[in-house]
């Protein structure tokens, strides 16, 4: 299948756009983002395409060459008449000021400015990224580099709240071939090519040379990424049973580890809701320690985000306490 036939078939399976959406498309001015928000043009038609817009941030990482791309971006979208909001981000002074690596300061900045934008349009706004199969086999790789579960091995998801990723299952040639085919020019990003930056050197001098050695990677590694979402769904929904049933401590102590595991993360993450925040591994190792302790002698410990562990009535309770100063504590996580 090509890119269009790939896009449009993600689309479904995940219901990604409805009738009344405003589409806003992450728009850098590359290969991906251009594709993207023609694709998008073709896929709803002449009669919508008053329901896309586009939002372009200059991280001033660049210089001149990013300021080529703004004014690419702005050019392009008066072509399409695609309304397009810019914004200009001194991304090095952030990510020094908040301790932060460029790329993560970079990451972190877009998602502010979008959410910001999709207020401003107003309406069921979806923001749609140009993450490709590509993305997520870089993704996936990077996880299992440093350790991960089945989280990490889900890789990137089609669908994040208000976020979509019609591009996800196209690899970085059906992107090429679809610029190409349908004449779009875009503009390259010299940074990509520095591989100090830790996806370019795993794009480089890993998911290339596994292209090259097995046919269609990233698609396969996609297809993967794929069958884990559905093991973690179902484990998170298995999770999410346990605990609104009630449970006692002894009756998580019997269960498979991997479930008791995943009732410690379900249990962590609807402690620090609305805030998004996934448990270390060695944190839900720290809580199982607690749990078994003989006699339990420790009356609790404390998690990152501010998070207490206790056992009352036999029942594990984690609440979130913003007040507590976790610093100096005996037990608190942050010394393990």
């Amino acid at each position: 299948m090509n890119l269009q036939q790939k896009s449009e078939t993600l689309i479904n399976a995940y219901n990604m756009i409805s009738g009344g959406d405003n589409i806003l498309v992450a728009f850098s001015g590359g290969s991906d983002s251009s594709a993207l928000l023609f694709f998008l043009i073709k896929y709803l038609g002449e009669d919508k395409k008053n329901k896309i817009y586009a939002a372009h941030m200059n991280h001033m990482i660049r210089e001149t060459e990013a300021d080529r791309d703004e004014k690419f971006a702005i050019e392009t979208c008066e072509k399409y008449h695609i309304r397009i909001f810019a914004e200009r981000k001194n991304i090095p002074e952030i990510a020094k000021k908040e301790k932060k690596s460029a790329e993560e300061a970079a990451r972190d900045e877009r998602y502010i400015f979008f959410d910001r934008i999709a207020g401003l349009i107003g309406g069921n706004v979806k923001i749609a990224t140009a993450h490709t199969a590509s993305d997520n086999a870089e993704t996936v790789i990077f996880n299992l580099s440093r350790g991960c579960g089945i989280d990490g091995l889900c890789g990137i998801s089609p669908v994040n709240k208000n976020i979509i990723r019609p591009l996800l299952s196209c690899s970085k040639n059906d992107v090429l071939e679809y610029c190409e085919k349908n004449n779009l020019s875009y503009v390259e990003d010299s940074t990509n090519l520095d591989e100090n930056y830790t996806r370019n050197f795993i794009r480089h001098s890993i998911t290339s040379k596994l292209n090259e050695k097995f046919h269609n990677f990233d698609d396969n590694l996609f297809k993967t990424s794929e069958i884990m979402r559905g093991a973690a769904d179902f484990l998170d929904s298995c999770a999410e049973k346990i605990i609104q049933d009630g449970f006692t401590v002894g009756f998580l102590l019997a269960q498979h580890k991997t479930l008791r595991r995943a009732v410690i993360a379900k249990l962590y993450e609807n402690a620090v809701s609305p805030e998004i925040r996934k448990l270390e591994y060695k944190h839900i190792l720290y809580v199982e320690n607690f749990l078994s302790e003989p006699g339990n002698s420790k009356k609790s410990i404390d998690l990152p985000g501010f998070v207490t562990v206790r056992i009352l009535n036999h029942k594990l309770v984690m609440e979130k306490i913003p007040d507590k100063k976790t610093s100096g504590t005996k037990n608190n996580s942050n010394n393990l």
